[in-house]
């Protein structure tokens, strides 16, 4: 187990990721619940703490089995996909971020690209 979820943690982790990515894939949902889990680690905060810190989606729609899996996967299992320590992601075809395209491009998937933080040392 890579990190434990409270049972309140857990519902509010799985409805970001349902807000954030429930129409993308099982691969894109994954991503959303890794860069939750890495900016919790990074940050020293719990996941509901983090969510709000990064400024992740503020509606809490009841998520789908399938984002309930990507969460377990990410936070029990301790899946990724990948190595990089995603922290960001935004939706191209919403919005447009010079800020997210001036950190690490890792990877794009279904609507949403994630990046690593660039450091600023």
């Amino acid at each position: 187990m890579r990190y434990e979820l409270t049972a309140e943690e857990r519902d509010t982790v799985e409805r970001v990721v349902m807000a954030e990515a429930g129409g993308e894939s099982y691969e894109g949902q994954v991503l959303v619940a890794q860069c939750i889990l890495n900016a919790a680690e990074k940050l020293g905060q719990q996941p509901s703490e983090a969510v709000v810190t990064l400024r992740y989606a503020k509606g809490r729609p009841e998520p789908t089995q399938s984002v309930r899996d990507a969460v377990a996967a990410v936070f029990d299992r301790g899946e990724t996909i990948t190595d990089e320590p995603i922290l960001y992601f935004y939706a191209p075809a919403r919005t447009t971020s010079e800020w997210h395209e001036s950190q690490i491009f890792v990877i794009e998937v279904g609507g949403h690209r994630f990046f690593a933080e660039r450091s600023t040392q």
